[in-house]
This record gives structure tokens, C-alpha cells and sequence, in this order.
């Protein structure tokens, strides 16, 4: 008992340094996720209160799976889902491969950064330009009948779109397992492995983790999408809890479905990390040995393992199949950032008169500030994780599974807790509900135990502290990835709508992307498509100048932190 003590002792800095996070996370989370459950086991009435309402049992759960509907939700949401990884899986094999034997490394970054510009769109504006494309009256290509009002073809449309936003982050992973190999190989003077075996080891870790989520779909996509006419084959788990919870008012239902879903996906996230932990871990972190050599980064200026040896015949075929998907791309970034400016003067509202610009400027600040906080709260909890020797790190790396398994979003159990405290329409809901980012304190630990591991031994050895360690060894090795992070949670945080539909009542406190979204959806604008996607242009821009700006920071390691989708 004494050498525990003692050992709790050595590590005291670690327990100081994640005790204020995880007071964040307990009032942030614990307690709105606390809410939650009882309110799946109450007959729950706003009058009444939480405790005052009556207790339900599991009437609430029978209610639900005894929904019509039921069978035919989790139908559609693993068929989305399932097939959405079958797809992003085969597509991005192919360019990874075809992209590995592109003997221009220049060339190839160019490509990579490309296919992630989509990523940084807001899933509201990227259904936007997907319905004026696929509009009879609106398209500028010859429609018959929209897909999108047709049963037959909505879910290939839906997976298909986020194949097409999200495809760059599992291209980037696969091509940094194909440099990992590649430079194994050359280090220790064995064959060459063929490209294909580590990117497809790469996406199957990808799509492990993308089971982590297996009940959950781009609903802020699919909020855009959807309509009555197609609801048999479009209505998912996160589409019907929305709107029986937050619609329909049916409280308890609402909060049962939602305890199914994170019961489920709990299980499948525990699973996914330890498996993705055991077998994958070396294909997604790539080690001392690929970052000393040039780790995957968008401006690396070096090849991933196929400038040298790599035929001609390969280096044209990888040109030729990015630069198809490629025209795929660009065609949607045209019809986004450039056709609404060169065809937008034919009518309807000037677009100073309906732009947020207040709102705009305002969000950014804010934005940036959450944010920044948010870096220093993950920095606090993943530096813990980086101790082995830790007493009580498997407890404390279960509980942030357990939070991580929760997720981040608009939840029924979380608007209640701001109801609670009074914070419902006000943007407070909107800045606070985005500073736990849990998957970053993961990817932060991964890459300094895969990077640094040995450092921070000898740093032991020899009898350095660790606050010693945290400030002079920590930190400025994990800066670049943290910076990296902190693009993405800024454009998670910019890029979501949801939020203000459900905290704010007044549009004018409606966060920017909200604001066109809603505007986008008035009737006045309808008949002026180029005036919205103008607005949805302007809204994009900061996210994915973040990404032009700062693309050297955000490596493959990093982009894990987006590969856990909601």
C-alpha cells in the first residue's frame, strides 16, 4: 500500500494537470448524460421537473421498439452507414494506390489537399449545392426527376455525398501506412511491399473506426436532404430521435432511443479501440523511424515510397484516376465557389442585405477562443496518458472512452441541462457544448507514445520531473499535431447548424452557417439559388482557409481526430 501511495505520489503532476478537464467534462458531459438516462425511465413533463415526473420503468423502451417505424430506422442507418463504408473503403483504396505511384510528390499533395477541401464544407452547404445540381428546374444539366424525391435513389445519393466529403481523410491515411512500409523496407534492406497491403491495413482501421459509430450518420446532411417523399428509406436513428424528441415532444421515447443508441455504439467503440490498439495501431501511427524520415504531411516534399523504382506506366495511371476523381471535385467546388458569382445577377435581394456579416465576425472570435480552450483541455488530459506506469491510467482511459462514446451534439438530455441553468437561447450552449473533444486527447497520445515514447523514458531515468517533462518535452513535441487539431475542432464547431435550430429561439444569435442555412430554406430566396449558394460560399471560406493555410500541421495522425464521425 505504501509503494502505491508513493507511486500515486511520483505522478502527482498528472492528477493535478487532468483534475480541471475532468470537472469540465463531468458538468459538460457526466451530468447532462446523467439527465439523459433518467429521463429514458421517466414519463417525463417540463412541469414536473426530472424528479418530479413519473417513473416509467421500461415502458419508454418498449414504446420505442414497439414503434411501426422502428425496424425500418435501424434498416435505413446501417444500410447508409454499411454502405457508405463499402464505398469510401473500395474508392479510396483505388486512389490511394493510384496516388502512391505518382512519382511527383508536389503533384500528389496537390491531389491529397484537394480531395479534402470537401471535408471543411458545411454538410448544410454541401447538400445545398447536391439539391441545385440534382434539381429539374434549377440544374444547369438536363434532370428528368430529381434523386432526391425518388425512394429508388436517395440512399445512393446520401452515401455517395459523403463519400465524396469525406474520401480525402482515408486516402491520406492509406498513403501515410504506404510511406510507413515503404521506408520500413528500405531501412532494413528488405522487398519492397506492394502499396496495396498497407493502405488496405490503413482502411480497415479506418472503417473500425467508423463502426465506433455505427448507429450514426451525417444527420446534419441528412437534415437537408430529407423529405416525405423519401422517408421510408431516410429516416436514421439520429433523424427519428430529433424529431421525436425535440419535434414531437415525446420526451421519454426521445431519451430511450437515444440510450439505445450510445448503448450500442459504447460497445462498439471499446471494441474498436482495443482492436484498432492491437493490430492497427503501427499503420495509423507511424513511428520514430517514418517521422524521422518525413512523415506524411500535405506539404511533404517528399514521394510515399514510389519515386524510386515506380514505372512510368504507374505514374500515368495514378495521374490519370486522381485526376478523374479530381474533376469530380472541382466540378462541385465550381458549382459552389465559382457559377453563383458568374450567374448570380439575375434578380432577388443584394447580397449585403441578407449576408450575417455581424454574426460572422462575431462567431469567429468566439469560435476561435472555444477552441483554443478547447487544445488546452485536451494538452491536460492526454499528457496522463503518456505515464504507463500511471495508477489508475486503465480506469482513467476507460472513462474518456465512456465520454467519447457519448459524443458531442445537440442532444435532448443536454438541452435540458442548459434549460436548467437558464442558458436556452442565449449562444452559450453553442460555444461551451464544443470544448470536449475527447478523440483528440487519443490521437495526441498516439502520436507522442508512437514519436517520443523513448524520450520521455530517459527523461525518467534520469531523474527529471514531470512537470519538467510536460513543459520542456510534451509540449513542444506535440504543438504542430495540436495546432493541426485545432483546425479541425474549429471547423467542426464553425461548420454545424443544429446547435442554434435547438438552443436559440431569436434568428439574429443564429451562428452563420445556421443563418443560411435558414435563409437558404425561405421562400424568397428559392427562386434565387445562386443569391444562397453565394451565402453558403462565403460561410465555407474560413474553414477551408484554415486548411490551405495551416495544411502543413495537419498530418495523417491528426486527421484521426475526424475519422470518429457523428
Amino acid at each position: 500500500m505504501d509503494l502505491y501511495l508513493r507511486r500515486i505520489w511520483k505522478y502527482k503532476f498528472h492528477y493535478l494537470l487532468a483534475f480541471l478537464p475532468l470537472m469540465v467534462i463531468l458538468l459538460l458531459k457526466i451530468v447532462p448524460f446523467l439527465i439523459g438516462v433518467r429521463m429514458a425511465f421517466v414519463n417525463f413533463n417540463p412541469f414536473y421537473g426530472l424528479f418530479g415526473s413519473e417513473w416509467a420503468g421500461w415502458a419508454n423502451f418498449e414504446g420505442l421498439f414497439n414503434t411501426p417505424e422502428f425496424g425500418n430506422i435501424l434498416t435505413n442507418t446501417l444500410a447508409i452507414k454499411l454502405s457508405y463504408m463499402a464505398v469510401v473503403g473500395t474508392v479510396s483504396l483505388v486512389l490511394a494506390v493510384a496516388l502512391s505511384g505518382i512519382q511527383s510528390a508536389r503533384l500528389r499533395n496537390t491531389f491529397v489537399l484537394l480531395f479534402l477541401i470537401p471535408y471543411f464544407i458545411p454538410s448544410s452547404v454541401f447538400a445545398d449545392v447536391a439539391a441545385f445540381l440534382l434539381s429539374p428546374s434549377q440544374s444547369v444539366f438536363p434532370i428528368a426527376n430529381s434523386p432526391l424525391a425518388d425512394p429508388a435513389y436517395f440512399r445512393a445519393v446520401v452515401y455517395l455525398l459523403e463519400t465524396l466529403k469525406t474520401c480525402g481523410i482515408p486516402v491520406l491515411l492509406a498513403l501515410a501506412a504506404i510511406r510507413a512500409y515503404s521506408s520500413g523496407s528500405r531501412a532494413f534492406g528488405v522487398r519492397q511491399i506492394p502499396p496495396f497491403y498497407p493502405a488496405l491495413r490503413a482502411l480497415v482501421a479506418f472503417l473500425l473506426i467508423q463502426l465506433s459509430t455505427i448507429l450514426s450518420t451525417d444527420f446534419e446532411l441528412l437534415h437537408r436532404l430529407i423529405n416525405p417523399i423519401v422517408f421510408s428509406v431516410s429516416d436514421t436513428v439520429d433523424t427519428f430521435g430529433f424529431r421525436i424528441g425535440f419535434m414531437n415532444a415525446h420526451y421519454g421515447v426521445g431519451s430511450a432511443m437515444w440510450l439505445f443508441q450510445f448503448a450500442v455504439q459504447l460497445i462498439f467503440t471499446l471494441a474498436a479501440y482495443f482492436l484498432v490498439r492491437k493490430w492497427f495501431f503501427h499503420d495509423l501511427f507511424t513511428g520514430s523511424s517514418a517521422q524521422a524520415s518525413g512523415a506524411i504531411r500535405l506539404n511533404l516534399d517528399k514521394s510515399t515510397g514510389s519515386s524510386s523504382g515506380s514505372s512510368a506506366g504507374r505514374n500515368a495511371l495514378g495521374i490519370v484516376v486522381a485526376s478523374l476523381y479530381s474533376a469530380l471535385v472541382l466540378l462541385f467546388l465550381y458549382f459552389l465557389f465559382v457559377h453563383p458569382f458568374l450567374h448570380g445577377e439575375g434578380g432577388g435581394p443584394a447580397l449585403s442585405d441578407v449576408f450575417p456579416a455581424r454574426n460572422f465576425i462575431l462567431f469567429l472570435f468566439f469560435y476561435g477562443m472555444v477552441t483554443v480552450i478547447g487544445l488546452l483541455i485536451i494538452l491536460m488530459l492526454a499528457y496522463p496518458l503518456t505515464a504507463t506506469a500511471l495508477p489508475g491510467r486503465r480506469l482513467y482511459k476507460l472513462v474518456l472512452l465512456f465520454v467519447l462514446a457519448i459524443g458531442t451534439g445537440s442532444t435532448l438530455h443536454e438541452y435540458m441541462a442548459y434549460r436548467q441553468i437558464g442558458a436556452v437561447n442565449t449562444i452559450l450552449p453553442l460555444l461551451i457544448s464544443g470544448l470536449v473533444a475527447i478523440v483528440g486527447v487519443f490521437v495526441l497520445k498516439g502520436v507522442f507514445n508512437a514519436n517520443y515514447a523513448s524520450l520521455k523514458l530517459q527523461a525518467e531515468q534520469e531523474g527529471r520531473g514531470e512537470m519538467h517533462a510536460f513543459f520542456t518535452l510534451f509540449v513542444p513535441k506535440v504543438w504542430k499535431s495540436l495546432l493541426g487539431l485545432g483546425v479541425l475542432n474549429f471547423g467542426a464547431l464553425w461548420n454545424s447548424y443544429i446547435p442554434s435550430l435547438v438552443y436559440l429561439s431569436n434568428p439574429k444569435l443564429y451562428s452563420p452557417v445556421a443563418a443560411v442555412t435558414m435563409l437558404s430554406r425561405g421562400m424568397d430566396l428559392q427562386q434565387y439559388p445562386e443569391i444562397w449558394l453565394q451565402l453558403g460560399a462565403i460561410v465555407s471560406l474560413p474553414p477551408v482557409i484554415l486548411l490551405l493555410a495551416l495544411s502543413r500541421f495537419l498530418t495523417s495522425e491528426v486527421f484521426l481526430g475526424a475519422s470518429r464521425r457523428f
